[in-house]
């Protein structure tokens, strides 16, 4: 039940597995095989006698010595009278040595060389079998050395084709008449020898079991992928802010020792309830020069299901920037955790400070550049540990709209990988801005950025009044929602999950939050209301869509990001929420069971059925437990369904609680009358001395 493929000696077993598992693979190989194989060049007339092979150890073997020398034998005699039979077994008891005579030869300790002069002088192999299952040696060995066979039908079980050169006869009398027909008949004998030793040639050689098993291998691969495709969630590829260590470049442009803390420690709140500024615990404010802080993120990465970090990659025509984490990770091989490059082909410019013209280092391209850009990577694609999907390394591009002819850039990519030995690449392209078939550009897949900036839901332009603020609050609070764009977590989430699903391969990403008002003065965007669990839930479903349309190496899922501290953006624990996003990370790669009390995992799900199946009693029908196999299936997906409910009755709760808080009075006024009224109530001293009125 928990094997990909089924392997087995016999065909009749072969029969008896399918029987019982008719949904797996199951093949039968050889017993034995050769690695050569050689016609038998003794003529009919230079051969004389029978040889039986059987160890007296085995009931069958002793059985068919004294069935044949009792039965069969007597009859031969009589139309061959010097007939020989040679029994080939090793320590025979007492009563086999006892049937030793002038027409029967009781042979002990035989070795390979005697047996094999035995078998190039016997005229015929005997296997006169009465019970014993399985595929039996001794006949394929007769095959091999081109001796031909007279054998019960038992001697000849498992093997596909036999018939055609071995006679199978079970009763005394057509044994007999078998044996001796085919003893004095030279074509006939000549015509199953020749038989017999095609025959091996043709499916028992060194090659031919090589093919067969390497075509079984490759099943058992392809098996153990739909396996893990039905059991095994999406992998969950963060992306990766490298920028957390002084460069040069930096202090020349934003002052002495500028890394992204200085702006995610003086960030402040701009309204009430605006979650500013977002300040580290776990592991406090890092410094991505030291090892020990990279193998930290790592770990708490692996802990809590994340599969690997995407770099943001900086090249500027051969000048690289923030390049010290990865490069110092492939150097040292720490931490052991999967990564890939994405190149962030963007201007960098003064935005920060509000000065977008003032380029301060700038993104120029060429088939040159393209070149010595992509040769720069192998040494990075080459790592065990880089992402790969079905071999080829997976690098992403983070504008593709930048680069003049990105189609012929990709060719000039995939061209070199294949000359270096990299072989083919798989090329992501990000719609961070435009969106197209990545066909077109010569890409092998898109992946949606998040947030998506064409569907974060519709713009709060004025600040909702929530307590008591002064009327300069108030103004002052509708500046800061007029200057930026402030959305909700909430329509974010809805819009991106209610996108349509294009026709190319199209990998989807959520974000946790968003929020970069430490990084703009101006313009800055902050989706409000997000905490882990509204994260959790579209994660959740973003994990189930992806189950349903990508399959092996394929079924990933991105998440925006790792560490992007000063866009509010991160999955590192917080002061706020501690671990709750990584929690939540985790929890939503589980299934959760309909009681709601107990969390495994898809894999654990599915080992525990094969558990309850192999744990039936052997008696009961295979058919029976094929039907429980299926029944078990339909109430995971039965599962699926109620989280989707759950997720419904999430979704309502999250349209009241908008509507509630809405500034429209269209909307809100009936609410607000509503809870006028029960205020009122509330103090109707007759409708609580009649009980009317609870608390």
């Amino acid at each position: 039940e928990c094997s990909d493929v089924i392997l087995t000696y016999s065909s009749v077993e072969e029969s008896m597995i399918r029987e019982s598992f008719p949904y797996k693979k199951v093949y039968t190989v050889p017993l034995f095989f050769y690695e050569t194989v050689t016609a038998r060049k003794v003529e009919f007339k230079q051969t004389h006698g029978l040889l039986l092979v059987g160890g007296c150890a085995h009931t069958p073997n002793k059985d068919a010595i004294n069935w044949f020398c009792a039965e069969i034998l007597p009859l031969v005699k009589q139309q061959i009278p010097d007939v020989v039979l040679n029994v080939v077994s090793s320590n025979p008891p007492k009563d086999i040595q006892a049937l030793q005579s002038k027409n029967v030869r009781i042979l002990d300790g035989v070795s390979d060389e005697k047996l094999k002069s035995l078998y190039e002088k016997v005229r015929l192999v005997v296997i006169p079998l009465r019970f014993g299952a399985g595929v039996k040696g001794k006949l394929i060995e007769a095959l091999f050395h081109g001796v031909p066979i007279v054998s019960t039908s038992i001697g000849t079980e498992g093997i596909k084709g036999i018939e055609q050169f071995v006679t199978s006869q079970d009763q005394p009398a057509d044994f007999v008449a078998e044996l001796v027909s085919l003893y004095n008949t030279e074509n006939k004998w000549k015509d199953l020898a020749q038989k017999g030793t095609a025959f091996v040639a043709e499916h028992l050689t060194l090659k031919k079991t090589i093919e067969q098993m390497s075509h079984v291998l490759e099943t058992a691969r392809e098996e153990q992928v739909k396996r893990i495709d039905e059991t095994m969630p999406p992998r969950l590829i963060t992306f990766y802010l490298p920028q957390y260590h002084p460069i040069p470049e930096n202090d020349e442009w934003w002052g002495m020792g500028f890394t992204e803390w200085r702006n995610v420690a003086k960030a402040k709140p701009l309204f009430p309830d605006h979650y500013q500024p977002h300040l580290p615990t776990d592991l406090g404010f890092y410094d991505l020069r030291a090892e020990e802080s990279r193998i930290a993120q790592a770990e708490l990465a692996r802990e809590y299901g994340v599969h690997g970090f995407c770099f943001y990659h900086y090249w500027f025509n051969g000048k690289h920037l923030l390049e010290r984490p990865a490069e110092d990770m492939l150097a040292s091989g720490k931490p052991d955790f999967p990564f890939c490059l994405c190149w962030a082909n963007e201007n960098w410019t003064r935005r920060w400070d509000g000065e977008d013209q003032h380029i301060l280092i700038e993104q120029k391209y060429s088939e040159e550049d393209d070149r010595d850009h992509i040769r720069d990577l192998f040494r990075f694609f080459s790592d065990e540990r880089y992402i790969r999907v079905d071999g080829k390394p997976m690098f992403l591009v983070y504008r593709t709209e930048n680069v003049p002819d990105p189609a012929k850039t990709a060719e000039i990519w995939r061209e070199e990988a294949r000359k270096a030995g990299i072989g083919e690449l798989y090329l992501i392209r990000i719609e961070s801005i435009g969106k197209c078939d990545p066909a077109e550009i010569n890409f092998d897949a898109a992946l949606e950025f998040a947030p998506d900036w064409w569907n974060k839901g519709p713009r709060l332009k004025t600040y909702s009044k929530r307590g008591p603020e002064s009327d300069e609050e108030l103004e002052e609070f509708d500046e800061v929602y007029a200057n930026n764009y402030i959305h909700t977590y909430d329509k974010l989430m809805k819009t991106m999950l209610a996108k349509s699903t294009p026709d190319y391969k199209w990998f989807q990403c959520v974000t946790p939050s968003w929020d970069n008002t430490a990084r703009i003065k101006e313009g800055a965007h902050v989706f409000l209301n997000s905490n882990p669990e509204k994260y959790k839930n579209w994660l959740e479903r973003t994990i189930e869509a992806t189950e349903k349309r990508l399959a092996g190496d394929e079924k990933i899922v991105f998440i925006n990001a790792w560490n992007e501290w000063a866009e509010g953006n991160h999955l590192e624990p917080d002061q706020k929420y501690g671990r709750g996003y990584l929690e939540a990370t985790r929890s939503a790669l589980q299934l959760t069971d309909s009681v709601g009390d107990k969390e495994e995992t898809v894999a654990e799900k599915f080992a525990n059925e094969s558990e309850v199946i192999t744990q039936l009693p052997a008696k009961l029908d295979p058919a029976m437990k094929q039907k429980l196999y299926h029944l078990n299936k339909k109430i995971a997906e039965k599962e699926r369904r109620i989280v989707s409910m759950r997720q419904l009755l999430f979704d309502r709760d999250q349209t009241i609680e908008e509507i509630y808080n809405s500034k429209s009075w269209r909307l809100t006024g009936p609410l607000r009358r509503i809870v006028r009224q029960l205020h009122s109530l509330q103090n109707n001293r007759f409708l609580k001395s009649i009980g009317f009125i609870r608390k």
